[in-house]
């Protein structure tokens, strides 16, 4: 039922001109105008969990497809900047064993081929899993466990990167750490004891030959936030993550790695907000280097109990000392779950925020960004990036272009959908 449904809905969409794409193995591909969006999606199952990857004109985009038995991660591929995609590959090796909620989709990064990480559960354990296509290709090898196996307590809100030698960089929430049960928690890092599981941070470095090594990077921080992870071209590596400061305070945080991911400084405290919360708001922070090695960051954080939520951005000349804040929401309330992108000279970020019709997500680009940690960027107006019902959206730069990705909401389920933006 599910099935013919969605297939109604494809050929009311096609009778009424519109673009779009839905994809199984040996599944059709259509054309996609200028600015329109394309829809990506297994037939018979839930898409949801939209990221991007971008070089040049190749573009991928991963979800997860999730049925009665279980979800898998596919990928669609782009040549021509993303404005068409072919049929989708399954990535994860073992059918059914990805895990997907809001803050944890799979993540993909570009590189010397294409990398994908995910959540996945191996009997009673969460593991975090890496697959690669080589470069150009369309087929995923084996998939790995980027950490020890048989770990206990909880782990995922990964992020992923790849380096100027084609290394992938992973950071992961990780509850190894929590020998006190799921509800409760040593007192550390100024923490009250009994407020949630205890998670630290791990980042961990994945060679093309497959060794790896493991650096912990903060203790008991906020436990289900995502991560976010970034490269520069000096092969400096950031890790950013809401933590955990005394009293109770959920602040942004990021470490700074010189030697390729061997080893973190100390992190560095990116915005003092003030956020006071018993709990997790399941939303955190994303990254980007540009050319230059600035270090840009979106974030979610309270305004106030009134307001709501807003989206915050800040940059960095060396990723310790951070511009003040500037606010890129229209201060609506209820703007959530950020992106960005380094689109040559600007960056470009998206976030969902809460509209009378549910969610919906909305997009602006940020140009002028100073060199040091002070001085003002110019905003662009925010525009409109998905219809009611968007969720979740994932960006890229490609080229001349910045490509978006979102969850969307359908009376059927849900589906991807793909827009190129050009400037």
């Amino acid at each position: 039922m599910i099935e013919s449904s969605a297939m109604r809905r494809l050929i009311a969409l096609a009778a009424s001109g519109a673009a779009f794409l839905l994809l199984a193995a040996g599944g059709v591909t259509a054309q996609a105008p200028a600015a329109a969006a394309v829809r990506l999606g297994i037939p018979g199952r839930l898409n949801s969990g939209a990221s991007v990857a971008a070089d040049g004109a190749r573009v991928v985009v991963t979800w997860a497809a999730t049925s009665d038995t279980g979800s898998d991660v596919y990928a669609a591929f782009s040549d021509d900047g993303g404005a068409s995609f072919g049929a989708p590959a399954r990535v994860n090796d073992v059918a059914g064993d990805a895990r997907m909620s809001g803050e944890q989709p799979p993540r993909v990064a570009l590189g010397q081929g294409i990398k994908v990480a995910w959540l996945s559960r191996q009997g009673s354990s969460s593991v975090i899993r890496l697959a690669t296509a080589a470069p150009g290709g369309h087929t995923f090898g084996p998939a790995a466990t980027i950490h020890a196996g048989g770990l206990k307590g909880a782990r995922g809100w990964q992020s992923l990167a790849v380096d100027r030698e084609g290394a992938a960089h992973v950071a992961w929430l990780d509850g190894r750490g929590d020998a006190s049960g799921p509800t409760a928690r040593p007192a550390t890092a100024g923490a009250p004891a009994g407020k949630g599981m205890r998670q630290d941070v791990f980042q961990a470095v994945v060679l093309a030959d497959g060794s790896r090594r493991e650096s912990r990077l903060a203790t008991d921080v906020c436990f289900c936030c995502k991560t976010a992870v970034a490269t520069g071209a000096d092969g400096s590596v950031y890790v950013a993550w809401r933590h955990i400061y005394p009293p109770n305070i959920r602040d942004i945080a990021i470490a700074r790695s010189t030697d390729g991911g061997k080893t973190f400084g100390p992190p560095a405290r990116v915005s003092e907000d003030g956020w006071a919360i018993d709990g997790c708001p399941d939303d955190g922070p994303a990254l980007a280097v540009d050319a230059r090695g600035t270090v840009h960051i979106v974030w979610p954080t309270l305004v106030s109990a009134a307001a709501g939520k807003g989206i915050f951005y800040s940059w960095s000349p060396d990723g310790r000392t951070f511009a003040p804040r500037v606010r890129l929401d229209e201060g609506a309330g209820g703007a959530a779950h950020p992106q960005l992108a380094v689109d040559g000279d600007r960056v470009v970020a998206a976030w969902e925020q809460t509209t009378g019709n549910g969610p919906r997500a909305f997009l602006r680009a940020i140009a002028g960004v100073p060199r040091g940690a002070s001085g003002a960027p110019a905003l662009t107006p925010v525009s409109v990036l998905g219809d009611d019902g968007s969720s979740y959206p994932a960006l890229a730069a490609a080229g001349d272009a910045v490509v978006a990705a979102w969850t969307e909401e359908t009376a059927g389920g849900s589906t991807i959908r793909v827009r190129r933006l050009g400037r």
